[in-house]
């Protein structure tokens, strides 16, 4: 079964050894960029690997872009291929943001035309409520 918009804890839990998948941590805080990478770096699913919103999933800021323009979608298919991720691949992303930045990591998935992307319903507050297990760096 492949997932193209939510998943739930317990259906993750399930897969969580699957080589065919990849897990994303999109933890990110506007206020301190570095908030989310040293969360991953305190606690984050087994086997996902991270995405930054500033370094992955935007383009550098001119003074003709907003905030976070979009990446370039070149470099940015290079970035999933090194994080294994392939057309056969099913990506669930995943924050502490009610899906702020797991949705932009799905959306830019999606623009990219890759199908099996979903979110983690709850995000890891509800992995951790489920006592699913969190690695540690």
């Amino acid at each position: 079964m492949s997932y193209n918009t939510l998943i739930s804890a317990t259906a993750l839990q399930q897969e969580i050894n699957n080589p065919k998948w990849v897990m994303l941590d999109c933890r990110f805080s506007l206020a301190n960029s570095n908030t989310g990478s040293t969360a991953y770096r305190h606690g984050h699913i087994t086997n996902a690997r991270y995405a930054h919103l500033d370094n992955d999933l935007s383009s550098r800021i001119t003074d003709l872009t907003g905030r976070h323009p979009l990446p370039d979608f070149n470099g940015l298919v290079k970035k999933l291929g090194a994080w294994g991720i392939s057309n056969d691949t099913q990506v669930v992303a995943y924050d502490d943001a009610g899906g702020a930045f797991a949705g932009r990591l799905w959306w830019l998935l999606k623009c990219l035309g890759h199908e099996k992307v979903a979110v983690l319903d709850g995000g890891i507050k509800h992995w951790q409520q489920q006592q699913f297990p969190i690695k540690y760096l």
